[in-house]
C-alpha cells in the first residue's frame, strides 16, 4: 500500500490528527544529559511555555481523533441502526452530541498552545455554532438550560421521541417556555466539522511553518498530509 493510499482510507479530521503527531515525533531534541534537560529541550523547541505542555498537545490529538471516530459512526450509521433498540438510539445522541462538544474544546486547547492569532474570535465562532447549543439542550442542561432573562434563570426542554428519525434531520424540542425548536443534526454536525477541519487546517501550517523552517524529509512527510488533505477537502 503505497502513502497515498493510505491516506485515502482516512478522513481529513485524522489527516491533520496525523500531521499534528509528526510534529510531536519529528521535532528535534539534541544534546540533553538527563530526562528533564530533554524536556525543557523540547518545550523550548515547541516553543511552549510549560514543561507538560506536550502531554496536553498529545491528549488534546487523542481526543480529537477519538471524537471524530463517534462522529465518523453517527455520519455512517446514523442514531438507529436497529429499530429495535431504543436504548442504543439515545447512547448514540447523547455520545455524538457530547463527543463534538469534547472534540471543540481539544481544538480550542491546541488554538491556545500554539498561541495562534484570534484565539477569542475562533472560540466564540465555535460557542455561536448551533450545534454546540443543541449539545447544551439536549445533552447537558436540558431540566436547567441557562437563560438569564428577566425573572427567570433557566428553561427546561424535552426532546419528542416520534421525531428521532436516523439522521436526526427531524427532530424537535419542547420548551417549558412553550417554544418549539427544530433542527437536522447531521446538517449541523457536518457544519461543525467544517470549521474543525479549517481551524486544524490553520494550526498545522503555521506550526509546520514555524517549527520546521528546514527542509527536510521529515517536514516533506507532513507538507505532503496538508497538500493531500486540502486536495481533498477541495474536491
Amino acid at each position: 500500500m503505497t502513502d497515498e493510499d493510505y491516506l485515502r482510507k482516512l478522513n481529513s479530521i485524522e489527516i491533520y490528527c496525523e500531521i499534528l503527531l509528526g510534529v510531536l515525533r519529528f521535532i528535534s531534541v539534541k544534546n540533553y544529559s538527563d530526562e528533564n534537560e530533554y524536556y525543557e529541550i523540547l518545550k523550548k523547541n515547541l516553543k511552549f511555555e510549560n514543561i507538560d505542555d506536550h502531554l496536553r498537545l498529545r491528549a488534546c490529538i487523542d481526543l480529537i481523533e477519538d471524537s471524530q471516530n463517534a462522529i465518523t459512526e453517527f455520519n455512517k450509521k446514523g442514531l438507529i441502526p436497529n429499530p429495535e433498540n431504543q436504548g442504543e438510539m439515545y447512547l448514540r445522541l447523547y455520545g455524538v452530541l457530547n463527543a463534538v462538544y469534547l472534540q471543540m474544546q481539544a481544538v480550542i486547547e491546541l488554538l491556545e498552545l500554539f498561541k495562534m492569532p484570534n484565539k477569542k474570535k475562533i472560540n466564540n465562532e465555535f460557542r455561536a455554532l448551533k450545534i454546540i447549543e443543541v449539545r447544551n439542550k439536549i445533552g447537558a442542561h436540558t431540566p436547567n438550560y441557562n437563560i438569564e432573562k428577566g425573572s427567570r434563570k433557566t428553561e427546561s426542554y424535552r426532546l419528542a421521541q416520534t421525531t428521532i428519525t436516523k439522521w436526526g434531520d427531524q427532530l424537535m424540542l419542547f420548551s417549558s417556555l412553550d417554544k418549539i425548536e427544530k433542527f437536522n443534526l447531521k446538517q449541523l454536525i457536518n457544519e461543525f466539522s467544517k470549521l474543525v477541519e479549517l481551524q486544524l487546517d490553520t494550526i498545522s501550517a503555521k506550526v509546520i511553518k514555524s517549527l520546521f523552517p528546514n527542509n527536510s524529509e521529515k517536514k516533506q512527510w507532513m507538507v505532503d498530509r496538508l497538500h493531500f488533505v486540502r486536495n481533498k477537502r477541495i474536491s
